[in-house]
């Protein structure tokens, strides 16, 4: 989302700022500096920094689907834990196990773009 996008939504939201004010509001938003917000960013703005409990969960979590210890969640790692038999989509015949796992797999894909430049690497850190 680049600058204008950022004052609409600003503005068609009532969210009450001045221009100037909208303009530092994107400035924090825009952590890469890039003149765009992506979608972390706006998630990180809006969600904030993860509080103690929720790094020490994650880390947890992490440690458990990483079960060569190599400090990288690949496919083979997840397939190991992550059960996709009871998704509805998967019951429902919509889907296969592999696409409900991909799909699990595209949330942590912090640079995911449906372009020819796609920055996905399989891969979890």
């Amino acid at each position: 989302m680049g600058h204008e996008e950022f004052k609409k939504a600003i503005h068609d939201f009532r969210v009450g700022l001045n221009e100037k004010d909208t303009m530092r509001l994107f400035a924090i938003f825009d952590r890469d500096g890039s003149g765009a917000i992506n979608y972390d960013e706006f998630l990180r703005g809006v969600r904030g920094e993860m509080n103690d409990f929720r790094k020490r969960l994650t880390d947890k979590a992490f440690k458990i689907m990483d079960k060569d210890g190599s400090g990288v969640l690949e496919i083979s790692d997840i397939k190991q834990t992550y059960n996709a038999k009871m998704h509805p989509d998967v019951k429902g015949g919509k889907k296969t196990e592999d696409e409900i796992l991909f799909e699990f797999l595209d949330t942590f894909e912090a640079h995911h773009s449906d372009n020819k430049d796609d920055k996905r690497d399989g891969a979890v850190s």
